[in-house]
């Protein structure tokens, strides 16, 4: 197992300009594996016994020109799917997309704004300061036990901090994230199939995924499945020889709302499927609808589960009925993923400021009040926002990892295994569990008289003080400034 991240993180040379900044890249991701805790900077640190010469090493680390976050990421989309992991879909990839909040209380820090969710329990505030990133996952593994590895993760509210200010031609939470996906088709030049949950389910999605084809299938890059919401109207298409009257013929014939169909169970089939891990027998049907937000054709399946009923809206008209239900239910692997990515790496934990920043009330305000930083301070912030993207990014390389470790090394992990589990949810072991597994062997790696040779480089490079933090560097000047 060792040797498997050892040899995918040497893939990443070429990525850096200088070696000993791949070092530290090295660093920080067997530190996301390996560390018992994650408080940010300071952790690493504490995993690799460094002095407060090394924590500003790290610290600049993220604001480095040395490397670029859009050519990281573009070497871990075409690793993951070097693997031969990916699901495939009629010829697509399998992905999933979603939105999470993650609360920030900090006054100087890029990104924070005001957020509003519903919760069914009273633990948390409807309104409160956090960041809100959407994050693009790829669906791996098997269809009956598969992972969401997360591909990229992005700041999608609070620009008004980059200078940027708000507009109605501004993009919404849908359209970036379609951005997202069509950014990664594009540069993979791969077919995607996304499933999204009912937030999505808006016109501005299917018009901004409906704009972009491939050149050689004539055939959008993106197509979706997403939840439509309970109160969606759709139309049947008019029949021209109704229209006896001047002028074009109309293109809307009688309405039908969606929840209604479920009054006429009777004409829908009875078939077996696989409901979020579980064999049962629904009810399920299909219609092809015109839909007056895009004013096109979306292909609506309908199925009655013992979850109860429910509306999928797929933009692919030849798309399988039944198929689609199972697909959709395979979503609930990206909050999963989510869990994880807190909970046992977590990710959100970087605190990066900049007393350039104007300070914001720590109270929930209106996000009309963002001030944006003045204009000789605008390159500061963005250093700053962007060493954000890059630890979390960071993070999710580093879960993406633990999860093929998973895949292909599963029955390694369950035999070296030590801790206890009252119950084993599936065969393939979790990211918890492959954590716990390599952590160990890292550690031994490290403390080994002779370990691995990117573990020999760190010790004599970095842990030993044999070079500063400018020979790690680029000597990028504004590191000087930054917060």
């Amino acid at each position: 197992m060792l040797q498997y991240i050892y040899k995918t993180l040497t893939g990443f040379r070429g990525v850096f300009s200088r070696h000993h900044t791949w070092l530290v890249f090295v660093m920080i991701i067997l530190g996301f594996m390996a560390s018992s805790e994650m408080l940010g900077i300071t952790s690493f640190c504490r995993f690799w016994l460094l002095d407060s010469a090394g924590y500003h090493v790290l610290l600049h680390f993220f604001r480095s020109s040395a490397w670029d976050l859009s050519q990281l990421l573009d070497h871990w989309f075409n690793w993951v799917l070097s693997t031969n992991q990916a699901l495939r879909v009629n010829g697509r990839l399998l992905s999933f997309g979603d939105h999470t909040y993650v609360p920030k209380e900090g006054r100087k820090i890029p990104g924070v704004v005001t957020l509003h969710q519903n919760s069914e329990t009273q633990s948390k505030p409807s309104y409160f300061k956090g960041q809100c990133w959407g994050a693009l996952a790829l669906c791996i593994g098997s269809l009956n036990a598969p992972f969401a590895l997360p591909l990229r993760f992005q700041m999608h509210l609070g620009f008004e901090h980059l200078g940027q200010s708000r507009t109605q031609s501004s993009p919404t939470l849908p359209q970036h994230m379609a951005e997202m996906a069509l950014d990664f088709a594009l540069k993979t030049n791969q077919g995607i199939l996304m499933i999204l949950d009912a937030y999505f389910s808006v016109a501005s999605l299917f018009n901004k995924v409906n704009r972009v084809y491939h050149a050689s299938t004539r055939k959008p890059c993106v197509e979706v499945i997403v939840k439509a919401k309970k109160n969606y109207v759709a139309y049947f298409q008019a029949d021209p020889n109704d229209y006896v009257g001047k002028g074009r013929h109309p293109l809307y014939g009688d309405s039908l709302h969606l929840m209604e169909v479920f009054d006429h169970l009777d004409s829908f089939q009875t078939v077996s499927a696989c409901i979020y891990g579980n064999q049962e027998d629904i009810f399920l049907g299909s219609m092809d609808l015109l839909w007056k937000p895009i004013g096109r054709l979306l292909r609506f399946v309908f199925v009655k589960t013992s979850y109860g009923c429910m509306v999928l809206m797929c933009s692919d008209l030849q798309q399988d009925p039944l198929q689609a239900v199972e697909l959709y239910c395979l979503r609930t692997r990206i909050e999963t993923m989510f869990e994880m990515f807190k909970q046992v790496l977590h990710g959100f934990q970087c605190h990066f400021w900049s007393k350039k920043m104007p300070r914001h009330s720590r109270k929930p305000q209106s996000n009309e009040t963002l001030v944006s930083p003045k204009p000789e301070d605008l390159k500061i912030v963005k250093l700053c926002w962007e060493a954000t993207e890059r630890f979390v990014n960071l993070a999710a390389i580093a879960l993406g990892l633990l999860q093929l470790l998973a895949l292909q090394f599963s029955a390694s992990i369950w035999n070296r295994f030590e801790g206890f589990l009252r119950t084993r949810s599936r065969e393939i072991p979790s990211e918890r569990t492959t954590k716990m597994v390599v952590a160990q062997l890292i550690l031994t790696d490290f403390l080994n008289l002779s370990p691995s040779a990117i573990l020999r480089e760190i010790r004599a490079d970095i842990i030993c003080h044999k070079i500063d933090s400018e020979s790690i560097l680029s000597g990028d000047s504004a590191l000087s400034e930054a917060a």
